[in-house]
């Protein structure tokens, strides 16, 4: 669900892999790992097989819990870290190991990680069920399916629900259906202390922007954050990602700028540009960097860009992490 290769802004990386798409300290990414750990060894296991149909269409079955689980994508690296013990992960990204993109650092040493999927890296695993995205090439998908080694592919990454439902497909893919439950949960219950928080303030025009010229429309995670952060998209009239010039940015003049914080040189760009020096967040210097890996999200974690949103757009509220 997210990530691939280096050295350029989590939201182009987003663009770059699946059109949208975990950070943390270390400290926090142990803390997380421990509470993981209860609610995989609380929640009730379901039965098996499970067939469902993937995203792809596929018919997928899991004949048996499975305990050797290979994930091609970061954001299914944090959403199994929740749902299953450690050692029933065989293999996750390289990006699960890296603070810029991920909430779980801490939780992932030691499992062996991809960089690229590959069906030969992947088959050496011996995985019993490989999670991919639609980015995933169809050729290592075939492979592994002719290895008779259930592959579920994952398309939908344009909004919270789409995060929850694809967390409660993993749960029933692993045998935690009761555990993802829990996830989704926690997940609403702090959605709603935001919107509890902020239900008597005035929404910001937001426009989330990246060095690259990209700004973050409807139908993208982001679009969701800043909305449940209690401010108003101003890009929401584009489709996904777009590439925006100065002169629409002038026009849609929002109130802040949100960039990830790999990209925090953007902000002085931002504020010096005379072509933006009439946009109502420059002129009140409303420009701040987010933590990366919690805006662009595609697991649980997405509550942290809600959360780190939220704190920026009204710095008088009292948002709870």
């Amino acid at each position: 669900m997210k990530k691939s290769v280096a050295a350029i802004p989590v939201a182009v990386m987003a663009l770059a892999v699946m059109g949208i798409t975990g950070c943390g300290t270390n400290t926090s990414s142990s803390s997380n790992s421990s509470n993981q750990a209860k609610t995989t060894n609380t929640s009730q296991q379901s039965a098996f097989p499970v067939t469902l149909k993937d995203d792809a269409g596929h018919t997928v079955t899991v004949s048996k819990r499975p305990e050797h689980i290979a994930s091609t994508t970061e954001g299914t690296d944090e959403i199994l870290s929740a749902l299953v013990p450690k050692k029933d992960i065989a293999l996750v990204t390289t990006y699960a190991s890296d603070p810029t993109y991920s909430n779980i650092t801490s939780f992932v040493k030691g499992i062996p990680a991809i960089q690229q999927a590959n069906a030969e890296q992947i088959l050496a695993a011996k995985p019993d069920l490989v999670l991919t995205a639609s980015y995933t090439k169809q050729g290592v998908v075939n492979q592994i399916e002719q290895a008779h080694v259930p592959v579920y592919e994952f398309n939908d990454f344009k909004s919270i629900s789409d995060i929850e439902r694809n967390i409660e497909v993993v749960g029933k893919l692993v045998g935690n259906e009761a555990g993802a439950k829990n996830v989704v949960h926690s997940m609403e219950e702090k959605l709603q202390a935001v919107e509890k928080a902020l239900k008597d303030d005035k929404k910001p025009k937001v426009l989330d922007y990246s060095s690259f010229g990209f700004a973050a429309g409807s139908s993208t995670t982001v679009n969701d954050v800043i909305v449940d952060a209690g401010g108003i998209n101003a890009a929401a009239q584009l489709q996904g990602w777009q590439k925006i010039t100065d002169e629409e940015i002038v026009k849609l003049n929002p109130d802040v700028f949100i960039v990830t914080d790999d990209d925090k040189a953007f902000i002085q760009k931002i504020l010096s540009d005379p072509k933006l020096k009439t946009v109502s967040a420059v002129k009140n210097h409303r420009v701040y960097s987010v933590k990366g890996a919690d805006l662009m999200s595609v697991s649980q974690y997405i509550t942290r860009g809600v959360q780190d949103v939220a704190k920026v757009l009204h710095p008088t509220a009292q948002i709870r992490q």
